[in-house]
């Protein structure tokens, strides 16, 4: 398998960046990562997806990765303009969308769709929210509350069939129950998860304090994602 680095142009001179692996397959898919990840993430999984017969492409939704555009209400045209170019040359297109890639990927019109914990309520409690707030550190947004607006915009998703959506047995009931509401009376067929999950680990420690770590550890991880660190990198 080759792999290369693609840029799905538009017009306006906007572009979205994406990986293309090529596997000499007719058919393709387009995978697309959640909030807060980017397309050097889920590389790997893209070489999975292409090693069971299809090309594979994954993008830098905006706000994300390389993709230069803050985040909007408007993400969806990445989706849609990345489909528009490899429709030029497959005749057949499946997106593989994680979280919010997966709820968008349920608002396109790819031949299917694999959903993975796609958030298919708009209602987000404050725990998730405190949560994803954490994590919007790796991420260029509009404004602190557009993620939450795009999720009002976008559900429910109107796709009817050709989609299989996957959940974790540990995720939170409401989540699951949103999903599986979703799911009735459309021809979708709904999977749960039981490998690598979460849970409560035996260790002794105050809500409070733990509150107060979480934004340094959050930090920790996230500052691999500084443009600035490859800026510096010299050979």
């Amino acid at each position: 398998m080759e792999v290369s680095r693609i840029f799905f142009d538009r017009d306006d001179g906007y572009s979205i960046p994406s990986f293309k692996i090529e596997s000499g397959s007719e058919t393709a898919a387009l995978v697309l990562h959640g909030y807060s990840s980017s397309k050097s993430a889920w590389l790997g999984f893209g070489f999975d997806v292409a090693e069971k017969g299809s090309d594979v492409f994954v993008i830098d939704l905006r706000g994300h990765g390389e993709n230069e555009k803050p985040l909007d209400e408007n993400v969806i045209e990445d989706v849609e303009m990345a489909l528009k170019h490899i429709r030029k040359d497959y005749s057949k297109i499946s997106i593989i969308g994680h979280s919010l890639g997966g709820l968008l990927a349920l608002k396109s019109d790819a031949d299917f769709v694999y959903s993975i914990s796609p958030p298919l309520s708009s209602k987000i409690l404050p725990e998730p929210r405190f949560m994803l707030r954490l994590k919007s550190c790796t991420v260029r947004e509009k404004d602190e509350d557009v993620l939450f607006r795009i999720l009002e915009k976008y559900n429910p998703p109107e796709r009817k069939s050709n989609a299989v959506v996957f959940y974790g047995s540990n995720e939170s009931e409401g989540f699951k129950m949103a999903i599986r509401k979703w799911a009735e009376g459309r021809d979708v067929e709904v999977v749960e998860i039981n490998e690598m999950q979460a849970s409560m680990p035996d260790v002794d420690v105050e809500a409070d304090k733990l509150k107060a770590y979480l934004p340094n550890f959050i930090s920790h991880v996230s500052v691999s994602a500084s443009s600035k660190i490859v800026e510096k990198i010299r050979f």
